[in-house]
C-alpha cells in the first residue's frame, strides 16, 4: 500500500507513460464503524499449492457494505473491494473499517467508466481521483485496479500503474439478485486460484456471503485477498489477470 508521499511521484510516472502514447481513444465493443480491532495476521499461505480463492466485491462502498463486513468478520474471511471513487467519500468510515479488518482496497475508476472509451488524460483522472479519495478515507492507496465491465486492451492496460484484476467466476449477482443462485454459480465454477466476482451494492449479494463462505471452506478452500492470491508470482502493473497461479491449473 502506498502513503500520501508517493502520490505525486506516481502521478508523474503515469503522466510520463501517457505522453508516450497518443490517439489511443477508441470506441468499445453513513454507516456505523466497527470498533473491532484489526485482525491478527494469519499464517502465510502458499496459493500455488493451497486451494485459495479470492472473494472480490465491486462498485461500492454502498449502504450494504457494513453488513457485508459484519458477515466477513464473523466468518474470519478476507476480501478485496474494488471501489468506485465517487462513492468512497459517502462512506469513509466503511473504507477505514475495511483496512482495520484486514481487507484489500482496489481501484474501480472514479465513475465506473469503460477505459476503452476514454482518452489517455481521462484514464489518468479516473485512476488518480479514485486513489486520492481512497487515501483520504483510509490513509492508503490501492495496489490493484479492476476495469469496469472487465473492458480492457493492451494499449489501455499499459496506462494503468497497477495490475488489472479480472475474474474467472462471475456469479451474475447483479443480474438475478438471488442469493441461492449466487452461491450455486460460485461453487460450481470455483477452482483453486479462482477470483470470484460479486457486488456489495446489492443486499441479495451480501445475503449470499455466509452460506458461500461456509461451503467454500467446507470444500477445503482458503479465502484470501488478491495480493495474497498472487504472492510470489508474476503480478505486474499494466498486465491483466483472471486467475491466480496454482499447481493444478495445467490439468484443469
Amino acid at each position: 500500500m502506498r502513503s500520501s508521499s508517493t502520490i505525486l511521484l506516481r502521478g508523474a510516472a503515469l503522466l510520463l507513460s501517457l505522453g508516450l502514447l497518443t490517439g489511443c481513444a477508441s470506441s468499445p465493443a453513513t454507516s456505523e464503524t466497527s470498533s473491532a480491532p484489526p485482525e491478527e495476521s494469519a499464517a502465510p499461505v502458499d496459493c500455488a499449492v493451497a486451494k485459495c480463492v479470492a472473494l472480490t466485491f465491486d462498485d461500492g462502498p454502498g449502504e450494504f457494505t457494513d453488513q457485508l463486513l459484519d458477515e466477513l468478520q464473523e466468518a474470519k474471511a478476507p476480501a478485496t473491494f474494488f471501489m468506485v471513487g465517487k462513492n468512497v467519500g459517502k462512506y469513509p468510515d466503511t473504507v477505514k473499517r475495511m483496512v482495520a479488518e484486514g481487507h484489500e482496497l482496489g481501484n474501480h475508476t472514479w465513475d465506473h467508466a469503460d477505459i476503452t472509451t476514454l482518452t489517455k488524460e481521462k484514464i489518468e483522472h479516473e485512476v488518480q481521483w479514485t486513489d486520492e479519495a481512497i487515501e483520504k478515507a483510509a490513509g492508503q492507496t490501492p495496489d490493484v485496479l479492476r476495469p469496469p465491465y472487465g473492458s480492457h486492451g493492451a494499449v489501455y492496460d499499459r496506462l494503468i500503474p497497477y495490475p488489472l484484476v479480472l475474474w474467472d467466476v462471475d456469479t451474475l449477482d447483479w443480474k438475478h439478485h438471488d442469493p441461492v443462485k449466487t452461491v450455486k454459480i460460485a461453487l460450481d465454477e470455483a477452482k483453486p486460484g479462482s477470483i470470484i466476482l460479486m457486488h456489495d451494492i446489492h443486499e441479495s449479494s451480501v445475503e449470499a456471503v455466509p452460506d458461500l463462505v461456509a461451503k467454500l471452506t467446507a470444500q477445503g478452500y482458503t479465502l484470501v485477498t488478491v495480493d495474497q492470491l498472487f504472492a510470489g508470482s508474476d503480478f505486474v502493473p499494466g498486465a491483466a489477470y483472471e486467475r491466480g497461479a496454482h499447481q493444478a491449473a495445467a490439468g484443469d
